[in-house]
């Protein structure tokens, strides 16, 4: 039997319906192989976050070069984004950008829209799980993949509440299948 993940924090729970573990990362080339245009979105905890030799901005802009996705940073984490001279990223508030997404025409502020995909963290969680349910009744357009270390029940595929160096390896290999190295 196998044992579906909890919410990190268990008064999220999203009723019949909940995300798919992702353990590991070759269960997403089906989704990513169908996937137009995809969006990463980034928030604020994400330039405090360390991951490898840098931070998740690093990931995010090594992330977004090899899946050629486009950026929003929500949260003020643009300015991570501007420190670090990628200009890719665009700037949008998290409330704004998931009533944005439930719109089948809107083409993003990059203007290369609409999105089939998004691939979501550095939120806080209950932002996070906010935006997830927004896209998940409201946007059945997109898939939402939820990048953040706990589990969002809201997302189509979501890692479990992990350790962080699980978390890590996985998000490496992640990069790796979208044709990044690590």
């Amino acid at each position: 039997m196998v044992m579906k993940p909890v919410p990190w924090q268990t008064g999220e729970i999203c009723g019949p319906e909940s995300a798919k573990s992702l353990t590991k990362p070759d269960v997403l080339k089906r989704d990513l192989s169908k996937a137009k245009k995809l969006l990463l979105i980034v928030g604020s905890e994400a330039p405090d976050e360390k991951h490898g030799k840098g931070d998740m901005v690093d990931y995010a802009i090594a992330l977004s070069k090899a899946g050629k996705m486009d950026v929003i940073a929500t949260g003020g984490a643009i300015k991570a984004f501007i420190e670090k001279g990628f200009e890719g990223a665009k700037t949008m508030g998290a409330m704004e950008l998931a009533y944005r997404l439930q719109d089948p025409e809107w083409k993003g502020p990059h203007g290369r829209g609409p999105y089939d995909m998004i691939m979501i963290y550095g939120q806080p969680y209950y932002m996070q799980w906010t935006m997830l349910s927004g896209v998940m009744n409201f946007a059945p357009q997109i898939v939402p993949i939820a990048l953040g270390r706990y589990f969002q029940p809201h997302a189509k595929w979501s890692f479990p509440n992990m350790k962080e160096k699980q978390y890590h390896t996985i998000l490496d290999e992640i990069l790796e299948l979208v044709g990044g190295g690590k």
